[in-house]
């Protein structure tokens, strides 16, 4: 209840915030990738990198060049979170593993925690000293909601602590996973001309002489079936794990109070009975008037009070670089031929990566950097 109630505020949108260097820095390397004739490394750059530093200026107003250390540190941190809990999590969820995981990995995970809770607490002191200055980030935000005793749910300094690094972690991996994973679904479609109907209607709004914008991005259909199409082939968390809060009977399954469940994302968003042509990519099947669309079928964030309080944010993060990144490169994958195709092998790991990174040369189509 109360991460929802946090979770609204991310439902106001990022326009409330600080809003990112416009062109976003990270088209910046692409572009001299390309000018020396080199590949782009997907998950060497997104992950923990450009997304860790705009969740930190978002969150807290730290800039790279003003504050990089304390940032570049929150960014590490979460990246070791993201590793230490990855082991944790499949420790609890095979029973008899749970304390042989957190034998191993547990004092790994309080050290890291210990650790971002202090960060968390000299950032919350900080925002509590300045509290009359003009530009308010979400940090000053949720301090307002958290002073606020007249407020239907009460949040403590844990809780929003928590949300904090469930931002982060929502903005770096699992962001990050999901750009790939669209990227290498259009590369892997030329006969579909999925990529230039995507160009064509971020043309057809923003023009040929500047960039797209998060604004523009309720004015993109098209741009928007193509990522609700990616997350559902490929959610960032493919497993979700709940408790019951009393005994309840599924089909012929009595089900206790306090068990474990986990429902598998990954297999209801390619169930066969739901879904036409379940594992093809199709995003047209998000533009017509179907059930497809809502409801339980389509969960890639998770649903109810317990769904990644960060999805919003999220979201805007991946439509803003997806259109960017189809507006600015095309993208040229090695192999023989003109259409070689991307390995969509999954590897390891909760936010259901690529088995084999995706490596791409960009190939400038338009420079914001020189319009």
């Amino acid at each position: 209840m109360v991460l929802s109630s946090i979770s609204a505020l991310v439902l106001l949108g990022v326009s409330l915030f600080q809003q990112p260097p416009w062109p976003p820095k990270y088209l910046k390397p692409m572009t001299l990738f390309f000018q020396i004739g080199q590949v782009y490394a997907f998950s060497n750059r997104l992950p923990y990198g450009n997304y860790g530093f705009f969740i930190a200026r978002l969150t807290m107003s730290m800039r790279c060049s003003e504050e990089h250390d304390e940032a570049e540190r929150i960014r590490q941190l979460a990246k070791e979170s993201m590793e230490v809990g990855e082991k944790i999590f499949f420790g609890d969820v095979f029973g008899p593993l749970k304390i042989l995981a957190f034998w191993l990995y547990g004092k790994k995970a309080i050290n890291v925690t210990l650790k971002f809770d202090a960060i968390l607490e000299k950032v919350l002191k900080q925002h509590e000293e300045s509290r009359q200055k003009e530009n308010k980030d979400l940090m000053d935000i949720l301090l307002k909601v958290y002073q606020d005793d007249k407020v239907e749910f009460k949040i403590n300094r844990t809780h929003l602590k928590a949300f904090l690094l469930d931002l982060f972690l929502a903005g770096t991996s699992t962001s990050s996973e999901a750009i790939q994973w669209t990227i290498a679904e259009l590369i892997n479609h030329p006969k579909s001309n999925i990529f230039n109907k995507v160009r064509e209607e971020i043309k057809s709004v923003v023009g040929s002489t500047r960039l797209v914008q998060e604004s523009d991005v309720s004015s993109l259909p098209y741009l928007q079936a193509v990522v609700k199409e990616a997350l559902r082939l490929h959610p960032p968390i493919p497993v979700v794990v709940r408790e019951t809060r009393e005994d309840c009977k599924i089909k012929d399954f009595d089900i206790p109070e306090k068990t474990m469940v986990a429902i598998n994302v990954y297999a209801i968003m390619r169930d066969a009975k739901i879904w036409n042509y379940p594992n093809d990519f199709q995003p047209e099947r998000f533009l017509i008037s179907s059930k497809e669309k809502d409801g339980m079928e389509y969960i890639p964030f998770g649903a109810g009070r317990r769904g990644c309080p960060g999805s919003k944010l999220a979201l805007s993060m991946i439509h803003t670089t997806i259109a960017a990144m189809i507006q600015c490169f095309d993208w040229k994958v090695g192999g023989k031929g003109d259409h070689a195709k991307v390995n969509m092998q999954v590897g390891p790991g909760i936010s259901m990566p690529m088995a084999q990174p995706l490596v791409c040369l960009p190939v400038v189509h338009f420079n914001p950097f020189t319009s």
